[in-house]
């Protein structure tokens, strides 16, 4: 596949994950919803947001890692995409629980912040393995 075409997929499913946040905000009543009508606008506004931060971020990092091999690119832009949408929505799940204080914001960021050095690290071991040839 593509990245014309990938790009085009996320594109599409974003633009749905924002309409349908956009039904949930005006049909479902939040006093009288269930779990269910919690999930979906967490849901919709996880994939609205991680499909937004993918293309914006894919599109910056092309403009300006030009030399940056595509496959490394998106998949960078993905995990970026991703962990930053953990951060906001769980931000927002805490924020209308009343059970956000700056400490858990704080060790949130930090969870996400070793996850990303995990990463990173795996990804500089997976890259030294295949370069490093074995006797």
């Amino acid at each position: 596949m593509s990245l014309k075409v990938f790009s085009i997929l996320i594109a599409f499913g974003t633009i749905i994950s924002w309409l349908g946040l956009g039904m949930i905000i005006l049909y479902f009543d939040p006093t009288q919803t269930s779990f269910l009508g919690f999930s979906l606008f967490y849901l919709s506004l996880f994939l609205g947001f991680s499909g937004t931060i993918f293309l914006l971020a894919d599109f910056l990092k092309g403009k300006i890692f030009k030399k940056q091999l595509v496959f490394i690119r998106v998949r960078n832009s993905v995990r970026h995409a991703i962990l930053f949408t953990i951060l906001f929505t769980s931000w927002a799940f805490l924020k209308s629980h009343d059970l956000l204080r700056i400490w858990n914001l704080l060790l949130l960021i930090l969870i996400l912040a070793i996850l990303e050095f995990f990463f990173i690290s795996a990804q500089k071991k997976y890259n030294y393995e295949r370069e490093t040839p074995t006797i």
